[in-house]
């Protein structure tokens, strides 16, 4: 994955590819290894049952560098994707700390962590 990132980059420097691409890839990478994300584009439940971004850096430099490459504001984002998860009869893990137990197992296994 981060081998297509830097693939990625140069694409997008290049004008052959999405900003917004490389966006949604450099914050998996970055929720992957524990990281906070840029420009919030990765979602999960929360603690509380609530769909929300994963961990970001600081809301307005989200929202500008959102900005920058035509995402909508992150409070917009997260309604919509709320929206788009209840109409998709979506709901949160049974067992939240069991899931984020699961997946930290994970990123161990493969090497994120």
């Amino acid at each position: 994955m981060k081998k297509c990132l830097e693939l990625l980059k140069t694409a997008v420097h290049e004008n052959k590819a999405s900003p917004q691409n490389l966006a949604y890839l450099t914050d998996r990478i970055a929720v992957f290894e524990g990281k906070p994300q840029l420009y919030g584009t990765q979602f999960d439940w929360d603690e509380n049952g609530t769909l929300s971004p994963h961990y970001f850096d600081d809301l307005a430099q989200v929202n500008q560098r959102r900005s920058a490459i035509g995402l909508p504001p992150l409070d917009e984002q997260t309604a919509i994707i709320r929206s788009q998860a209840s109409k998709e009869n979506q709901t949160p893990p049974a067992d939240w700390h069991k899931r984020k137990q699961a997946i930290e197992a994970w990123k161990k296994t493969v090497g994120w962590i």
